[in-house]
This record gives C-alpha cells, structure tokens and sequence, in this order.
C-alpha cells in the first residue's frame, strides 16, 4: 500500500480507536504511518472489530490487538487463523502491543504470552516546574542552557527538514561510536526513514513540531501528537550531543507550549529494551508506566 493509500485509511483506524480504551503510543494512525516503509498493511473488519496485519519478508503479525468496544474470540481465532495461513511456518503468528488490561482475552491454556516492553508516561506540569529535589538535576541542566545567548525555539517548518536530517544524522554518529549494542545500532539507522517520513507529513499527521535554533543554526527537534483527550504523545526528539542542557531545555518548552498546556499527561513512549533510554526516561519521574505484551 502507497504512503497515500495509507493515508486513505486514517479515518477508519481513527473511527474504531475511539471505539477502544488503551493507553499506549502505539494506539495511534500515526505510529502505524511511521512504519510504512517497512510493513505492508492490510486492514480487515472481523465481527466488528478492527484488525490490522503487518507483512514482511519474515511473515505476517497483527500490529495492534483488534479495534473496538468489544473484541470476541471469534475476532481473534479468526485473525490467528488468517495469520497460520499466511505465513506458513515463516515467523510467528502473534499479536503485537497488548495492554496488561486486555491480557484476560488471552488463556495460556491457548497462548503464549510475553512481555515486550514499557511506556513511560508524566504529568505534563511536573515537567514544565522541574519543582524539589527530585529535579534538582534537571533544573540545573535547564538553566545551564538557558543562561546561554542567541537562541530560539520556533515551530517547525518544511523547509527545515534539511536541517533537521543533519542534526540526525549527526547525532546517531556519535551515538553509534558510543553505544555498540546490536538493537541499538539497527534502531538508529531504521529510525532516520521514520524521522524523515515524521518531517516531511508532519501535517496531514496533524504533528506538532518544534525546533532550536542557536546562532542561526538548527541544533535540536522535537515532535508530538495528541493520543488520548488529556494525554500528548512526545513521538520523537533530537538534539545536538554536544550542547549542554539542551535536550531537558526543549522538553520542558514543549511541555510549556501553547498547544501542549491542554494536555494532563505527557507519554515519551518506551525505552527500545535498552537500558541507557530507560535510565534516562526514568530520571524524569514519571507518574506512570505502561506495559506492553506479544501473544
């Protein structure tokens, strides 16, 4: 399916997840955009509920739980049958991004169960103060930055993305020479064709993006969504390594702005299974985490 026939389908997925209660990233048309150019997606109504399938090379999986207010067994063994179909001993037949809250549909008479990883969720207003101790750090490494001169957060524009793509680029250089995790090397380099799809459909996505620029320079983005009525999903952030203080600097801006106060909740999504991004997301104090399972 063309970025544009995906694109077709927005209303449909958007239409069944306000049928769904959830609570992680993934419950999103804008997630599922985001991994365009490395799934084939097919969407299938079964017994009211939506199912959406990603196909690889390696086989096909269920890329979220069936959509809608009820999800039968039928639903379900009917999907795990088109999958056992399909993929014909390649792969696992499997459902990606269950809830904990959901896990009740699954017996372990029937199936196995595993867990994938966690999401890391904040009051939006905590991070906004940086109030007490628990934040002494971060407070300290915003206002080493903030105390610096000629720079500016704006809203993202495309003309930008050049820009942005460097910053990128420069940015999972230094990380790869740091960090020699195998996981970690394959997410940076998947993750500059999801930041360049981000950049450039940035607004049929309905994203909000945003930017600093130092010395007329662009060294740092940042880009969200709102995923729930009172929840905002940080999709993405970069910043230049180099420059002290600026990733805590343009997180808190982004939780301060205008088109962010709205929201209670921040969600800065997982941790990848590595343990460098899940110190760090911890380090914020979230309020909340969020489990995600494969079945």
């Amino acid at each position: 399916m063309t970025k544009s026939g995906l694109f077709s389908k927005k209303a449909i997925v958007e239409e069944f997840l306000a049928r769904t209660h959830y609570q992680l990233s993934s419950f999103s048309f804008v997630n599922l955009f985001l991994w365009k150019d490395f799934f084939d997606f097919e969407f299938k109504v079964i017994d009211d509920a939506l199912c959406i399938f990603a196909s690889n090379a390696l086989g096909s999986f269920l890329y979220l739980p069936p959509l809608g207010e009820v999800v039968s067994k039928k639903a379900i063994d009917t999907c795990f049958e088109m999958m056992f179909k399909k993929n014909k001993g390649r792969g696992v037949s499997r459902i990606e991004n269950i809830e904990e809250q959901h896990l009740s549909l699954f017996s372990t008479d029937e199936y196995v169960i595993y867990k994938k990883g966690e999401e890391f969720v904040y009051r939006r207003k905590d991070i906004v103060l940086l109030r007490g101790n628990k934040y002494k750090s971060k407070r300290s490494s915003y206002n080493q930055f903030a105390r610096s001169k000629d720079y500016v957060f704006l809203p993202y524009s495309l003309k930008m993305r050049a820009a942005c793509l460097e910053v990128y680029s420069k940015w999972a250089q230094e990380r790869a020479k740091a960090h020699q995790d195998d996981i970690y090397q394959q997410m940076i380099g998947e993750n500059y064709k999801v930041h360049d799809l981000c950049l450039r459909h940035h607004q049929p996505l309905g994203l909000i993006g945003r930017v600093v620029f130092i010395k007329e320079r662009l060294a740092a983005y940042s880009f969200g969504f709102p995923l729930k009525d009172n929840v905002f999903c940080v999709l993405l952030e970069i910043a230049d390594l180099k420059i002290k203080g600026l990733p805590t600097y343009i997180f808190k801006e982004f939780c301060s702005d205008p088109q962010v106060q709205p929201f209670e909740f921040v969600n800065v999504m997982d941790d990848f299974g590595l343990e460098i991004i899940r110190a760090t997301k911890l380090s914020f104090k979230p309020c909340e985490i969020h489990s995600a399972y494969v079945v």
